[in-house]
């Protein structure tokens, strides 16, 4: 099934499961164009450092279909996994509600935070925020009722999925404040453009939500806490800066003294968030590179401001990208004409997704000529080994460009799978991939 907005479906699925996001634990919930992920990231780590149960779902499945839930940070299995999520779909065609995949994947992540008795589950909205699946959280109700959600996060807005949310800043806005809950405190990223402040300041005045900007100074005393993460990008600065506003108002709910300055920074140096700004080498011919999913224009101009920060005689783009993204939108922010050149690539849609497509490599192709010295064809521009073959012989043929895979997050996937042995089991690759250090 498409991707169709609504929250109809997924209430009557989950009063069939006995409503465990209300009865059983409490929320997070997080909205935004960028940052969510990393932001989630960190509350994992900070809360599973203090010894907080928690529950982490986050979408779309980087390299298997259930590492978009995890449970104190752990990948949960995929045996129990797939148990719950037959269960789930058994009462979606009992009832014939119809849902959509999206629906089926967050019915089942809450019925998990139920089974394993989370304190605390971190939900990141799917797509923008008021008609999305997860927005069928209800407000904390102060002990009526024992879940709840109890803070809700907006990180940065930008332009995407215009086809659902709107075409300016102010239409998504509303979409992402779509979240905002009554009397539910809510913090957003300062440095969002006014028109989406302003949108998220009527929200929360209308439902008398609390709001709390990132420009104001945290509950938790940590001088510069951003030097204690291993995330690249000056954006992680606002992301963490959102967590922790976060775990000042999880601190004050809960009551909690585990949430120490000590777990806070213990938290933060282990945060890792895979397939943004990430420093890999490949594990056959040694070619170093920075992979980076940048799907969207605000992630490009991301990618960008670090690539201008470590650029010294031009890039090798690596390109593949979703059908409908932009590729002007991504080349104008990375790309230097005299000094970059660029092959396009090929990722491997879901098969979960049918909605999902590659962007047509002629097409990156023809657009991209507009701003780099070269692009580069190659045979088989799916085949990854063949990818960093042509890329070592590039590099023993004297051009010692760096090598920057972008575009898409689906094809941060592809790569990431080509390095990790597939033999093992799920919990292992993500284990794996979490040993992964960034610079």
């Amino acid at each position: 099934m498409a991707i169709e907005l609504g929250l109809k479906r997924i209430r009557k699925l989950l009063s069939y499961l006995g409503n465990p996001h209300v009865s059983s634990y409490k929320s997070v919930h997080i909205a935004g164009t960028n940052g969510k992920g990393s932001t989630i990231a960190y509350l994992s780590l900070i809360l599973t450092h203090a010894k907080i149960s928690n529950g982490r779902f986050t979408s779309p499945h980087l390299l298997s279909y259930n590492d978009c839930i995890s449970i104190n940070n752990q990948t949960y299995s995929l045996h129990k996994f797939e148990k719950v999520r037959n269960s789930v779909l058994s009462h979606n065609a009992r009832y014939n509600l119809g849902c959509t995949e999206f629906e089926i994947l967050t019915a089942t992540a809450f019925k998990i935070f139920e089974i394993e008795q989370v304190e605390l589950a971190l939900i990141e909205v799917g797509l923008g925020g008021r008609l999305d699946a997860t927005n069928v959280l209800t407000p904390y109700a102060n002990g009526n009722t024992p879940g709840g959600v109890i803070v809700c996060g907006i990180t940065k807005i930008g332009i995407d999925h215009e086809g659902f949310l709107g075409n300016t800043i102010t239409d998504i806005a509303r979409e992402k404040a779509g979240i905002i809950k009554t009397s539910v405190p809510v913090v957003v990223d300062h440095t969002n453009q006014r028109q989406a402040l302003d949108e998220i300041a009527r929200k929360a005045a209308a439902v008398n939500a609390p709001l709390f900007s990132t420009e104001k100074s945290m509950a938790c005393e940590i001088d510069n806490p951003i030097q204690y993460s291993p995330m690249l990008g000056q954006y992680q600065t606002e992301n963490l800066s959102v967590a922790l506003h976060i775990v000042a108002t999880i601190q004050k709910t809960l009551k909690s003294n585990e949430l120490t300055r000590d777990c806070i920074i213990s938290g933060i140096r282990n945060t890792y968030w895979p397939g943004r700004l990430q420093r890999l080498q490949d594990k056959t011919t040694g070619i170093e590179f920075l992979l980076d999913g940048a799907h969207n224009e605000c992630a490009s101009m991301e990618l960008g401001n670090y690539l201008r920060s470590i650029r010294r005689k031009g890039f090798i783009f690596v390109v593949g990208m979703s059908e409908g993204k932009s590729v002007e939108g991504l080349l104008k922010h990375i790309a230097l004409k005299d000094n970059d050149v660029l092959i396009p690539f090929h990722f491997t849609a879901p098969p979960e997704m049918p909605w999902v497509k590659c962007h047509d490599v002629e097409n990156i192709s023809m657009t991209a000529k507009d701003y780099v010295e070269e692009v580069l064809k190659m045979k088989n521009a799916d085949n990854i080994a063949d990818l960093f073959d042509f890329l070592a012989a590039r590099k023993n043929n004297g051009d010692v460009r760096q090598v920057v895979i972008c575009g898409s997050l689906y094809l941060c996937s592809d790569i990431l799978r080509h390095q990790i042995d597939l033999h093992q089991e799920p919990e292992q690759i993500i284990e794996l991939e979490a040993a992964t250090k960034y610079e």
